[in-house]
């Protein structure tokens, strides 16, 4: 349902599968799938040993991508994401809105993850009216879809402070779209993904 894919741990296994298809080296970079050694004009992965999530748009196409770090160890950042682009812009798309937006029509009613593994493990636990805002505050844009398509709104943030932050950020920039929001509780120290695998869905629904 949610594509999901592996990136290796080699340097250029995608540079050289897509050049074999015909792109250039600058193009790659130019989509966020490469990255170009400064001054030496060479290419090398951008994702590599990460678990690989699309990003669609709302037409089901694919726009960008997100990487989650496999082994932390690893003292890489936990979530590489594809750099904005002409067809790519954080402030105005939601990951999982084009798969969810029957259900969020049908329930007249959103909730607002941090996180992709959030969301994945909601709809894997049959919570389907569920959206994240790829890392980045909530923008009017992003206030301006939702309300197309619903006007309740549930931010279910992480429980340490950057969520709670986010939350009251964004409270005021859906209400000013119109939207009626609400704030889910999470226990302290757990995020959405946690609670819903310990708890199940009924608990996260109803509690």
């Amino acid at each position: 349902m949610f594509q999901l894919g592996y990136a290796p741990a080699q340097w250029d296994v995608l540079a050289k599968f897509l050049q074999k298809k015909g792109f250039s080296p600058e193009q790659l970079a130019k989509g966020g799938l490469l990255s170009e050694t400064k001054g030496q004009n060479r290419y090398c992965d951008k994702f590599r040993q990460r678990l690989i999530i699309p990003i669609f748009d709302l037409r089901g196409r694919v726009i960008a991508f997100g990487g989650r770090i496999i082994h932390p160890e690893s003292n890489q950042p936990k979530y590489l994401n594809s750099p904005e682009t002409v067809l790519f812009s954080k402030s105005r798309v939601l990951y999982n809105l084009q798969q969810a937006r029957s259900a969020i029509r049908e329930k007249n009613e959103v909730i607002i993850m941090e996180g992709y593994l959030d969301v994945i493990t909601a709809v894997q636990h049959g919570i389907e009216n569920v959206v994240a805002a790829l890392g980045t505050s909530l923008t009017p844009e992003h206030a301006r879809i939702l309300r197309r398509h619903a006007e309740k709104v549930i931010l279910c943030f992480d429980a340490d402070r950057a969520g709670q932050s986010a939350s009251l950020r964004g409270i005021d920039v859906l209400r000013q779209a119109g939207c009626s929001v609400r704030v889910a509780e999470i226990p302290q120290g757990k995020d959405p993904d946690q609670y819903i695998r310990e708890n199940g869905r009924e608990a996260f629904l109803y509690e």
